[in-house]
């Protein structure tokens, strides 16, 4: 009897160690006012050229950036929406969201972008031609703005151009290659 006894309770304090030892972590987590940041696998298609090397230095791009928070990812697409706003707006774009998209009535100009990213008080952008570290095809103009604690990505060639996309900041806090 004193045995069994004795097995109960060493059972009971080892269930009650284990438990202490997954929740008090979780617990932390939880109540330190951090958001988590998410992990999240994402799929990626990729058309390119022949001999351009698009897909990867995208794929490079993309590994090179730090991870954001669901709460990061969601100011992020506040930026989006204010990009396609400000190129409706200020260069007669057409943006469609669920095509990733904007066609330009006329192919923007580094100088235009610029313009209307600066008209509609998105902090600080990045426009310039491709370089080959960048993440877009040679031959057209890439534009960035910090988003937060991110980044908005994009780019135009001739009068279409891929959305911005929110993605992490570089690991020397930039968002596009130096």
């Amino acid at each position: 009897m004193r045995g069994r006894r004795l097995g109960l309770a060493l059972g009971a304090l080892l269930l009650l160690a284990t438990g202490g030892a997954v929740l008090v972590p979780l617990l932390r987590a939880a109540t330190s006012g951090e958001p988590a940041v998410s992990s999240t696998a994402q799929l990626m298609a990729c058309a390119q050229a022949p001999g351009d090397g698009y897909c990867e230095r995208l794929a490079g791009d993309r590994a090179a950036r730090g991870p954001l928070s669901s709460i990061d990812r969601d100011t992020g697409e506040r930026y989006v929406e204010r990009i396609r706003e400000a190129f409706e707006a200020h260069l007669g774009a057409v943006c469609r969201a669920e095509f990733d998209a904007c066609q330009f009535a006329e192919p923007p100009t580094v100088e235009s972008l610029r313009a209307a990213l600066v008209a509609a008080g998105l902090p600080g952008p990045v426009v310039r031609p491709v370089r080959y570290t960048d993440p877009a095809p040679l031959g057209a103009t890439i534009y960035a703005v910090r988003a937060g604690a991110g980044c908005a990505v994009g780019w135009v060639e001739g009068g279409a151009g891929r959305a911005p996309q929110v993605v992490g900041r570089h690991r020397d806090g930039r968002c596009l290659p130096a």
